[in-house]
């Protein structure tokens, strides 16, 4: 695989991202686009992850795409969401169009997905809502639906996407049950349970077909079907990571080593 540096003017603003590109690029690769998560980069995202969805780019031919939110954060989908990318009114969501474009110009991709963790998973929230249609499937970490309280967008013109969902039972930043969900003092508002927010898409993609099951251990799956797939991974006993074998800082709570996010991103979304 290669590791491709680039940059593209949106706004007025210099974006920057880092693309995963596989040595043999097959025609219309998929492409899957990472948003990072509060106080991240592209290369911490990647590191964050275990390169895990690095290895994704030869292992399934798909391209791998890693855009640096503006100060370190994405503009997402929450009403209380006080960090400078919201203040100085950064559109991501114009930002990520224009992305896919150049992503279509440079390596002729087919299908457009998207993950995001945290605030990143926020941020796919936000696309879902707000650019209808732009993504073929989206896979969030650690990012319920805000309350309704504390939606930023509506699902007015919602079109039926595929949706992964992966949150561990006990992650104290963003509660698994649901409530107030924040950080060392940067507060975020209320979100919704992930057994809602799963409810929540499932309605709009009238997936009314409900199975619970347990594919390994520590792990319940939620599958609802009938119309466009959604699906939530509850993980027993899980913090607030992406599921990788990376050891990370114990104050954002234990990982698992029974599978990887991007092992299930890449089963869930057929790459």
């Amino acid at each position: 695989m290669k590791v491709q540096r680039s940059s593209l003017e949106f706004d007025r603003r210099d974006r920057t991202y880092i693309a995963i590109v596989p040595d043999e690029m097959p025609a219309a690769a998929d492409v899957v686009i990472y948003f990072h998560g509060s106080m991240q980069s592209s290369n911490v995202a990647r590191n964050f992850t275990g390169n895990t969805f690095d290895a994704l780019a030869d292992q399934h031919g798909v391209v791998i795409c890693y855009p640096d939110g503006v100060h370190h954060h994405f503009n997402d989908s929450r009403r209380d969401f006080n960090e400078a990318t919201r203040r100085l009114r950064i559109d991501d969501v114009g930002f990520t169009r224009e992305l896919v474009a150049k992503l279509r110009d440079d390596y002729s991709v087919g299908r457009v997905f998207a993950a995001g963790y945290s605030n990143g998973g926020q941020m796919v929230t936000r696309l879902l809502h707000d650019a209808p249609g732009l993504l073929d499937g989206a896979a969030l970490f650690a990012a319920p639906v805000p309350a309704e309280q504390n939606m930023l967008s509506d699902a007015a013109g919602w079109e039926p996407t595929p949706v992964l969902m992966v949150h561990g039972t006990a992650d104290d930043m963003v509660p698994y049950a649901g409530g107030a969900a924040g950080y060392a003092g940067h507060q975020r508002g209320e979100v919704r349970s992930a057994i809602a927010t799963a409810e929540y898409y499932a309605g709009l993609n009238g997936s009314s077909e409900h199975q619970r099951f347990d594919p390994m251990d520590t792990v319940v799956v939620d599958r609802f079907t009938g119309g466009a797939t959604t699906e939530l991974w509850s993980v027993e006993g899980m913090g607030h990571v992406v599921p990788s074998p990376k050891q990370l800082d114990a104050r954002i709570g234990p990982g698992t080593d029974v599978f990887t996010g991007a092992e299930v991103v890449a089963k869930f979304f057929g790459l």
